[in-house]
């Protein structure tokens, strides 16, 4: 019982996620994170990101020994895209809006499977398939219409609240910003235009230029070339821990926005900042 209690003590008492890693499992520590993050907002304890660099915190300049950096690359699905917007469609077509989350699950695992497959087809002719998958997983009749519908309405997602105003001020600040999506080219400007985004960004990337999807380290690599930039030089922002992951491996820095509470990769390096949203990512590299 004293063993038990001195472990409940030193869990409560660890003011980093590494430290929250050894002493718990992954369900309580996503309950930990968004308790921490809710009760430094309550207690008006400043921005609520925790920064990362062995067991204690630290500022964003000497977060694992790495300097602020130059180039700020942005994911853009739920990343700084609301994907919920396309949840009535689902519930409509399957009568569940869980289906949304089901479909992009797999668009991200097949992404998967044709780059390590070396058949690489474009994301939306991938979203396609998938959805026809679901779809007959389900029993369900998808017309050619619905599936349009939905994922013409992957062009036409709209920003999360949090997203304009972060990049107003990243842009402000005098960061070089790009974004890096699976999306295909077209895809993207049209994303970034319908979401009123495209002024902030100098360079919008598609991994459509290497035929391969994210996490593949070319991906980054060739980013990296095409920003003529060093790949310490290069901050990822990202919702997804398997984007952050891949683009740490190939030696950037990486900012998780820990949307819906979700957690980094416990396999994975550690984010060098991890927010709540994009205003405590932000306050994190500014401050």
């Amino acid at each position: 019982m004293n063993a038990l209690m001195s472990r409940r003590k030193f869990a409560l008492a660890a003011s980093s996620l590494g430290s929250a890693m050894i002493t718990d499992p992954l369900n309580v520590l996503a309950k930990r994170v968004r308790a921490l993050l809710g009760a430094r907002r309550n207690t008006g304890g400043g921005s609520s990101s925790i920064f990362l660099s062995g067991e204690t915190a630290s500022e964003p300049q000497s977060i694992r020994g790495q300097a602020k950096p130059k180039v700020l690359v942005f994911d853009v699905n739920q990343t700084m895209l609301d994907l919920n917007a396309l949840r009535p469609q689902f519930t409509r077509v399957f009568g569940d809006g869980k289906a949304m989350d089901e479909w992009f699950s797999l668009l991200l695992h097949y992404s998967l499977v044709v780059t390590v497959a070396d058949a690489y087809t474009d994301f939306g002719t991938v979203g396609r398939a998938v959805l026809e998958m679901l779809a007959n997983t389900k029993g369900v009749k998808l017309s050619s219409e619905d599936a349009t519908r939905i994922l013409q309405g992957v062009l036409t997602l709209p920003p999360h609240p949090d997203v304009p105003d972060s990049l107003k001020r990243l842009r402000a600040a005098g960061f070089r910003m790009a974004t890096l999506t699976n999306s295909s080219a077209s895809a993207l400007k049209a994303q970034l235009q319908n979401a009123g985004l495209a002024q902030y960004f100098d360079e919008a990337i598609s991994v459509e230029s290497v035929r391969r999807f994210k996490p593949d380290l070319e991906v980054y690599r060739s980013a990296a070339t095409h920003l003529s930039a060093q790949p310490g030089e290069l901050m990822l922002i990202a919702a997804h821990p398997w984007d952050v992951f891949g683009a740490m491996k190939a030696g950037w820095q990486g900012a998780f926005v820990a949307r819906s509470g979700i957690t980094p990769f416990p396999l994975g390096p550690r984010p060098n900042i991890i927010g709540a949203d994009m205003t405590d990512v932000t306050a994190a590299i500014l401050g």
